[in-house]
């Protein structure tokens, strides 16, 4: 590796012009033969610590090309368009970043303004993740707590924090240490940013929740910090009385008990009729197999789970049994065709269950808000399975970015959806495998 690594750095200083992606590729191609060094144990040590100041560097190498890439990307739209720049965000630049480094649509487009930032605004931070005194994550902490400054405080604050008075602590600061350090710079610089970050982030209170797939679901609460205190007071007041009241639920079980109790009026600990929907295997539902099932939104269940559940439901009659088909290569479910161009009815359903709930776009968690078509209605796409798919409202309104075209595919012998962007990059994705191949 050391060969590579050295030939790779001298060609690079001859030639002036950075490192290829064939180069970089070939880095990390050579990170395979990294071993252990036989050496003392603390030698291990030092080689994790070598990798860490690595992956640092490579964070700093990856920002500063990706806020060229931006750059690049914004003015080459702006000539497609005609020369005119579009106003506020361009979501098709983060989308295609987010292809690129195997993240959300999302995702990519916070990272394209966070090397922006870097590259411009914070020099000293982009220069401590360079050196490796500074992971990546706390690079991006130092982002986050600068947004609203403008670009002039924005250096200021950098340069305080790396060349200031305290600024040799800075490096070994912890995330939240860092976090309230930077805060303090932030509000020294300008007070008013400050106030108006306040004022934002108390306007932005909001509830979220994500089903986890193991039977919960986390739901989250942002709220002003004056009522943080008497809500968890109140839950651990409850907690505490049903512990004293001999209740063998543990405290924690008992507030998130408390929270849905006082929120919906319904016990959770008193079993209620619900609303599942469950794809199971014949075999798993006749019990001469234990391939897990699903349920759309809430993820795979074993087969024995999925079976009393089942047995429940027949027992208080509120079961519909509906079969489906699958591929018996991949588990794929068969197409169903429609000729109307709206996707609804049983073959709108299918697609959601088929893409379980979540954008067909790689490496987007988002949920689904649109039934599309692959290729557009205007091209003389299809209303049909294989043509539609569930997207989030960002990636449907991204794919008419010109230059975007879409498709579906069959490699591999199950259906997919290519997806080419305006900067030439392919991505392909497949819908999650139904539980088993076969029928139900």
């Amino acid at each position: 590796m050391r060969t590579i690594l050295e030939h790779m750095i001298e060609e690079s200083r001859r030639g002036g012009t950075g490192w290829s992606a064939a180069d970089l590729s070939a880095l990390a191609a050579s990170l395979v033969e990294v071993t252990a060094d036989p050496g003392l144990t603390a030698d291990c040590l030092s080689q994790v610590e070598a990798l860490e100041a690595l992956k640092a560097a490579a964070a700093a190498a990856q920002a500063r090309v990706t806020a060229e890439y931006a750059d690049r990307e914004r003015a080459r739209l702006a000539r497609v368009r005609g020369g005119s720049r579009r106003r506020g965000r361009e979501p098709a630049v983060g989308s295609q970043l987010g292809i690129a480094r195997r993240e959300s649509p999302a995702r990519g487009e916070f990272l394209v303004g966070a090397a922006s930032a870097l590259v411009h605004d914070l020099p000293g931070t982009l220069a401590a993740l360079e050196r490796g005194v500074l992971t990546e994550e706390r690079a991006l902490l130092v982002v986050r707590e600068t947004d609203d400054l403008s670009a002039e405080d924005r250096l200021r604050v950098d340069v305080e924090l790396w060349h200031g008075p305290s600024s040799g602590c800075a490096a070994t600061l912890g995330t939240d240490q860092l976090r309230q350090h930077v805060r303090r710079l932030v509000t020294g610089a300008d007070p008013v940013a400050a106030t108006r970050r306040r004022a934002r982030a108390r306007a932005g209170r909001h509830v979220a929740g994500r089903l986890l797939g193991d039977g919960t679901g986390r739901i989250t609460a942002v709220v002003r910090s004056e009522h943080y205190g008497p809500v968890m007071q109140a839950l651990t007041e409850a907690a505490a009385e049903a512990r004293a009241a001999g209740d063998p639920r543990t405290p924690d079980q008992v507030r998130s008990d408390v929270v849905v109790r006082r929120l919906t009026g319904v016990d959770p600990v008193e079993p209620r009729r619900i609303d599942l929907r469950l794809v199971l295997g014949l075999d798993s539902l006749l019990g001469t197999a234990d391939a897990p099932g699903l349920v759309p939104g809430s993820g795979h269940l074993p087969a024995a789970v999925c079976r009393s559940l089942l047995a429940e439901a027949f027992e208080r009659h509120e079961v519909t049994v509906r079969r489906l088909f699958a591929l018996p290569e991949d588990g794929q479910l068969v197409a169903m065709e429609k000729t109307s161009r709206c996707f609804d009815g049983l073959l709108a359903e299918m697609i959601r269950i088929r893409d379980a709930e979540t954008c067909r776009t790689p490496w987007c968690d988002a949920s689904i808000r649109h039934l599309d078509h692959v290729v557009p209605a205007r091209e003389d796409g299809r209303t049909s399975y294989e043509n539609g798919q569930g997207l989030c409202e960002r990636c449907n309104h991204v794919k008419e970015t010109p230059g975007w075209t879409s498709w579906v595919g069959f490699r591999g012998g199950g259906p997919e959806i290519g997806t080419r962007t305006s900067s030439g990059r392919c991505a392909y994705g497949k819908p999650p495998p139904m539980p088993v191949p076969g029928s139900l």
